[in-house]
């Protein structure tokens, strides 16, 4: 026992000294490690100033960038040139793009001391201005994309038209309903000169269709198969005669019958204008011969006639048109039972009084015509010929009718009607036609009440906003997937028609050699003006676009906030 404790005594002051030196260590670490959490706060401080002051360029930089696709929008939508022939400083029109921005920059400073200051990015060059519209365009498209996603059905409007460089343009329009609203919007022009086959046109169609992800939303398709040098000398003297010839238009369906009814109804002045023409010293030879052809067609008894004809037929044609271009069409049923009524009116021509009748007017506009009865015989041949013809046109596009009788369960006409007696053969044609998209029962159910209460004996999109303003979407669920469907149903091509005036505005003579994805892109901006003005009231429009334009390569001005 005594030799463990004097062990002991022994072994204490061997370990005091490692014990001090063990604590003076853990106070120097504890030291040095207070010495580092400073530095790191130091290193900390230091990042969130710079980040401040980054941040602080950015906001300047973006309100630059905000000014510059201001304008990209304004001249989108008001269809103008961007870019000048000769962009250089001392050009007396270096184009709207960088006109515009020196008119800002007149009343702005911010813009005048950017372009004074700038050395490394002004924003003016070609491939800037392309990027932005690109990135304006992007986010539209997004906004449409989202509509798209909303809707339960879309339906595809196709139009082929040629180009000022001799292109083929094929328009694309998707239609579908919002709420209760009907939207059309435009996608894209697409050049298709290289394959105007059908399998051709069909592969740009089905390349689109998997672009905008529309799955099985798709519920209709519709198509159409589809220049004159002006003197400004020759059209004075037809307006010193009191009238002009309509202004000639690839697009617009009517352009023949105005002319043909404005040579009807100043036939004579016509033939005095062509008469001067040829007569007066003064004219160039292109002239005179132009006149003097012009006036032989005029006095040839057979021309006339089929001047008149065809007067007549433009009457019921001409109808047609202007109620298929209506922009307040809400369905395709109406549409239907005019080119009906058309087709019969163009059968009730098909007889003798009609040729008696013609050659009739015909000789009140040249009393030298006579027709005699072998003239007639011929006369009779070729109207029968032309009527028949636009008969079987006629009979052609609306073979597949029939397969649209479902679009009768929402006439309001027939809803009294349809309330005695149900529309069963038309519902059966309905789920037919568009198999495992609506619960038959209850769409039968639904069907029957509607048709049971006069207070909805109303056309489609007037009975949709009825349902959707008084919250019934639920109560009401397969009919209103019914009313969205009928109302998708394109009527007509007259958006893609319209879109075609556009293209010829925007890709002019003097802007002939623009791209494809530039011609598109200014079209959305014109086309979709009203949709882009809607989203510019959102605060975040435009910064949305500058995070876009941001994103889609490095860029030599800082657009992007660090997080502090």
């Amino acid at each position: 026992m005594l030799a463990t404790v004097v062990k002991i005594e022994i072994s204490l002051p061997l370990l005091l000294p490692k014990i001090v030196e063990t604590l003076n260590a853990e106070q120097e670490l504890e030291e040095i490690l207070q010495r580092k959490v400073r530095i790191e706060h130091a290193i900390l401080e230091g990042r969130r100033l710079a980040a401040i002051k980054h941040n602080e360029q950015v906001s300047i930089n973006r309100r630059l960038i905000a000014r510059m696709i201001h304008v990209v929008c304004f001249l989108g939508e008001q269809e103008l040139a961007f870019r000048g022939h000769r962009e250089h400083d001392e050009s007396l029109n270096k184009g709207n793009y960088l006109e515009l921005l020196d008119l800002l920059a007149q009343e702005e400073h911010l813009l005048k001391d950017h372009f004074l200051s700038s050395s490394i990015f002004k924003g003016t060059s070609k491939i800037i201005q392309n990027d932005l519209i690109e990135s304006v365009t992007t986010i539209l498209n997004s906004k449409i994309f989202k509509e798209i996603q909303t809707a339960n059905y879309i339906s595809i409007q196709a139009d082929e038209t040629t180009d000022v460089s001799c292109r083929s343009q094929m328009s694309i329009i998707f239609r579908y309903v919002i709420e209760e609203k009907i939207v059309e919007r435009f996608i894209g022009f697409f050049d298709v000169s290289s394959d105007k086959t059908g399998s051709g046109l069909a592969d740009v169609i089905l390349s689109v269709i998997k672009k905008w992800d529309l799955g099985n939303k798709i519920i209709a398709q519709t198509y159409d198969g589809a220049s004159v040098i002006r003197s400004s000398k020759r059209s004075e003297l037809l307006r010193q005669q009191g009238f002009k010839l309509p202004n000639h238009s690839d697009t617009r369906w009517n352009y023949h019958s105005r002319a043909a009814s404005t040579i009807k109804t100043h036939f004579i002045e016509l033939k005095n204008a062509f008469t001067h023409v040829i007569e007066e010293p003064n004219w160039d030879h292109i002239s005179i011969s132009t006149a003097s052809g012009i006036l032989d067609k005029l006095n040839d008894a057979q021309f006339v006639y089929l001047l008149i004809l065809f007067n007549n037929i433009f009457i019921y044609t001409d109808h047609v048109f202007n109620f298929l271009q209506s922009k307040i069409l809400s369905n395709i049923k109406s549409c239907i039972s005019e080119i009906q009524n058309l087709k019969k009116n163009l059968e009730d021509l098909r007889k003798e009084q009609t040729v008696n009748t013609c050659c009739d007017e015909a000789i009140q506009l040249n009393n030298d015509f006579e027709y005699g009865d072998k003239q007639k015989n011929n006369l009779r041949k070729i109207t029968y010929e032309i009527l028949d013809s636009l008969i079987v046109q006629i009979n052609i596009r609306l073979e597949d009718t029939s397969e649209l009788e479902f679009v009768e369960l929402m006439n309001e006409k027939m809803f009294d009607i349809y309330h005695n007696t149900f529309p069963e053969c038309k519902l059966i044609k309905l789920l037919k036609q568009y198999p495992n998209m609506f619960e038959e029962n209850r769409l039968r159910n639904e069907l029957s009440v509607i048709y049971s209460d006069n207070n909805k004996h109303l056309p489609p999109h007037k009975l949709l906003d009825l349902i959707i303003k008084n919250n019934l979407q639920e109560i009401y669920s397969q009919f209103t997937k019914l009313c969205q469907l009928v109302l998708t149903i394109p009527a007509t091509t007259a958006s893609s028609e319209r879109s075609m005036s556009t293209l010829k505005r925007i890709k002019s003579f003097l802007r002939n050699t623009m791209t494809n994805k530039r011609l598109t892109n200014l079209s959305s901006l014109a086309i979709e003006k009203n949709l882009l003005g809607v989203m510019a009231k959102d605060p975040t429009f435009v910064e949305s676009i500058i995070d876009d334009f941001a994103k889609k390569k490095e860029r030599r001005i800082e657009l992007e906030y660090k997080i502090i």
